[in-house]
């Protein structure tokens, strides 16, 4: 009896053992997938709101909230590295960056060289001067000086109108001295993407030096610059950029950061 009842209790105390390590393994299985995420290093500016910029010392804006809300879903862990514009494409050549972000617009010429996201969000480029110019039309930029931001598609576009209306055109590397080259008075006009020009003049209110003058120039598609050796990471943005847009937190990011 004493050897049943010692049996008995043996079996029961093995069920309890083998339960406990069954319940554990999936524990760890499903803390695995959390604590070992993707590592992917991503180029950007730190001074383009309200695309991505430096507030109080951290990071901000929408294309640093839509990448935040992607790697939630897809399990990456970001590193951003803050770098100036016309290094972005040399560092994904070079791996030593993943991703470029900072409202990069979509062109052939840099297809050759890297591979885009799906589209997520459209603009265009403006000429904009200073409040007091007599800069009224395209024709009164005769002779005046149109500045935009080195290697970006603002700068290609400075040179085209320039030569278009008998201008000069020249790059600077900061976004935000492009606009201080204008506001003062170093250069006539600047080109540059509607939405953080509109959300400077908007944030600036009655201290605004700012005008756009006439209408976009061109109608510009937003993506993200993969690296051409990743091709599994740019599925991993798509797949997360159309998780977010059906479950509506793109719509409350946009409409966060964008809405006039």
């Amino acid at each position: 009896m004493k050897k049943s009842t010692l049996f008995i209790t043996t079996i029961c105390v093995l069920l309890v053992i083998l339960s406990g390590c069954g319940d554990n393994s999936t524990h760890t299985s499903e803390k695995s997938n959390t604590e070992n995420p993707t590592t992917v290093a991503v180029a950007v500016l730190n001074n383009y709101p309200p695309l991505i910029y430096k507030d109080q010392g951290q990071l901000s804006g929408m294309d640093y909230d839509i990448l935040n809300a992607i790697a939630k879903h897809e399990n990456l862990a970001l590193e951003y590295k803050e770098m100036k514009f016309d290094g972005f494409f040399a560092a994904l050549q070079a791996r030593q960056a993943d991703v470029a972000a900072s409202g990069i617009t979509i062109t052939d010429e840099r297809k050759e060289i890297v591979d885009f996201t799906d589209v997520y969000y459209e603009s265009g480029l403006v000429l904009v001067t200073r409040n007091d110019s007599s800069i009224e039309t395209f024709e009164d930029l005769k002779d005046k000086t149109i500045v935009a931001t080195n290697g970006s598609t603002t700068h290609e576009m400075a040179k085209e109108v320039a030569a278009q209306y008998d201008a000069k055109s020249k790059a600077l590397k900061e976004t935000d001295t492009v606009y201080l080259d204008v506001e003062n008075g170093y250069s006539d006009a600047l080109i540059m993407n509607r939405p953080p020009l509109l959300y400077k003049m908007k944030v600036s209110g009655d201290n605004n030096k700012l005008k756009i003058v006439g209408e976009n120039l061109t109608i510009d598609r937003y993506a993200y610059a993969v690296s051409k050796d990743k091709p599994e990471l740019k599925e991993k943005l798509n797949s997360g950029l159309q998780k977010i847009k059906i479950s509506g937190e793109y719509d409350e990011i946009v409409d966060k950061w964008l809405s006039e």
